[in-house]
């Protein structure tokens, strides 16, 4: 998939206004001087294994520390390895590293923290990475030749190599003396080799603040420093000049598109709200056609009416959206149909029966509204739901813990490889996602699609998975938003108009701007 349609790219064009090619060009006084500043909020610290798991905090981490390899619009590109070879096999990956790349301690990268960052990643899984193929970690051997490493896996995958390069490179003068990385805090628990260093994290007010690396050895950021600042209403504050970017809700877009100085971007962010079961504390969600009932008694067209004034697009129950390379178009739509749900439910549930069931949510007014009218549809067919809302990431950590009965969480990252789909629904990854679900027709070929070298196949076996999730709904998908962006053009004239675009598309910066 390109980076503007999976890596969280909300707009590929502003990557023009945040970096320059290294000595290409000189800037004049005060040029250098540019801040951007976002909306904050805590999305963890960031380094590998204390941030959040969510986009924010994702690629925060990223602008920080750096990867064998990047993806650009057209694939995977060089980045701290300047060229890669793959064995016919296509189990053994040799990398060829860039020269003179420091730390922003001042030490040299050497492919000697590559091979430290692949073992203690086996020992120490990071946040997010997806090092884990088959309840086995990926890589079995490292070997160092000069300034190439040599990694091979045990079994292959289609996913390797993009898995392998978009691992993190950690500093191993640093982390070789830390057993508990989830609990290190102290000098250099946050030194990357990547274009920008943390300066200042505040968790409680969700504020950071990022500056230039100027010792980075791809090329000099144009953008001096970033800074994510607690704002108490994101579009006041972009209006008052606070912020340089931001989110519009729907109703809002009418008012800002009459005025010429601002420009406004719309996207399909990649995000969808999913509900989840919980099928170790609901017996009732074991049965599908109980789920199928569900899916045709919630009416998404009303969600997307109600709650984005008709901007979203309807989840698939297959997962993968529409705008996916493998989405296959023709499943189980689940249109809204109220007498097909209660013509379920009266097959599968003993007449007057109820089920009680208590949903989580966070505390924002559009998830509990959400949840409220999913319980006055699901009340229909004798499902009962008691709404109950936390705080985002108590949330979030009660999902990751199974400590819930049904719950809805907004997630992204949909357009990456359709291996996502075993990382999803497998039973047999570390972390399973849906808590109690198994299905062996489903394992197998999740499997069988993870390790399928000829490309047509493993497209038709992800199709059959698609299928198999629309049929079993062992999540559903509810919908998808649309990302309506909007920014002020005048603070980046001078990089649109001196710079040639074409140089300047590198996907580090796809980080850099992404309002939540």
């Amino acid at each position: 998939m390109k980076i503007k349609k999976y890596k969280i790219i909300l707009m590929v064009f502003l990557l023009l206004f945040v970096f320059i090619s290294c000595g290409k060009q000189e800037m004049t006084k005060g040029e250098e001087e540019i801040v951007l500043r976002e909306e904050g909020g805590d999305f963890g610290y960031p380094n590998p294994f204390r941030h959040q798991n969510r986009g924010p905090g994702f690629f925060k981490m990223e602008l920080i520390y750096d990867s064998l390899l990047e993806k650009d619009e057209k694939g995977l590109i060089p980045w701290l390895a300047k060229e890669w070879e793959v064995s016919e096999d296509g189990q053994s990956f040799t990398f060829t590293l860039m020269e003179n790349v420091k730390w922003q301690d001042g030490f040299p990268l050497t492919p000697e923290d590559v091979a430290f960052s692949i073992k203690y990643f086996e020992e120490h899984p990071p946040v997010r990475g997806g090092l884990m193929l088959h309840g086995k970690y990926l890589m079995d051997k490292v070997e160092i030749e000069g300034n190439k490493i040599k990694i091979h896996i045990p079994e292959y995958t289609p996913t390797a190599l993009e898995k392998i390069g978009s691992m993190r490179i950690l500093p191993k003068h640093i982390w070789e003396k830390v057993a508990d990385p989830e609990k290190f805090s102290g000098e250099g628990d946050v030194i990357g080799s990547g274009p920008y260093k943390l300066v200042s994290y505040n968790p409680e007010q969700g504020s950071y603040k990022m500056e230039r690396f100027d010792e980075f050895w791809g090329w000099k950021p144009a953008v001096k420093a970033i800074e994510w600042i607690p704002v108490s209403d994101k579009v006041l504050a972009f209006q008052n000049g606070e912020i340089d970017i931001t989110l519009l809700p729907v109703d809002l877009l009418p008012e800002f598109e009459k005025k010429e100085e601002f420009v406004i971007k719309k996207n399909f962010g990649l995000h969808n709200y999913r509900l989840y079961f919980n099928f170790n504390k609901i017996a009732a969600f074991k049965n599908k056609k109980v789920r199928q009932a569900m899916a045709y008694a919630i009416d998404r067209k009303e969600l997307i009416e109600k709650l984005e004034r008709g901007s979203g697009l309807e989840g698939s129950q297959g997962y993968l959206p529409a705008t996916h390379e493998m989405y296959y178009k023709d499943l189980p739509k689940y249109s809204f149909d109220m007498e097909k749900a209660k013509e379920l439910m009266s097959q599968e549930i003993a007449s007057g029966e109820k089920i009680e069931v208590e949903i989580l949510v966070g505390n924002s007014p559009k998830e509990v509204k959400m949840a409220e009218l999913l319980k006055i549809r699901l009340e229909e067919i004798g499902i009962l739901l008691k709404v109950v809302s936390i705080d985002g990431k108590a949330r979030d950590s009660k999902i990751k813990n199974y400590d819930y009965e049904m719950a809805i969480v907004r997630s992204g990252g949909m357009g990456g490889d359709a291996d996502m789909l075993r990382e999803i629904y497998s039973s047999k990854v570390k972390m399973p996602n849906l808590a109690g679900y198994q299905n062996k027709g489903l394992e197998k070929l999740l499997y069988q699609q993870s390790i399928e070298k000829d490309k047509a196949k493993r497209r038709k076996m992800v199709e059959e998975i698609q299928k198999v999730l629309a049929e079993e709904i062992p999540m559903m998908l509810l919908y998808g938003e649309i990302d309506n962006t909007v920014y002020r053009p005048e603070k980046y004239n001078y990089w649109t108009t001196r710079y040639d675009h074409t140089k300047l598309d590198h996907p580090k910066l796809s980080y850099v701007i992404r309002p939540e």
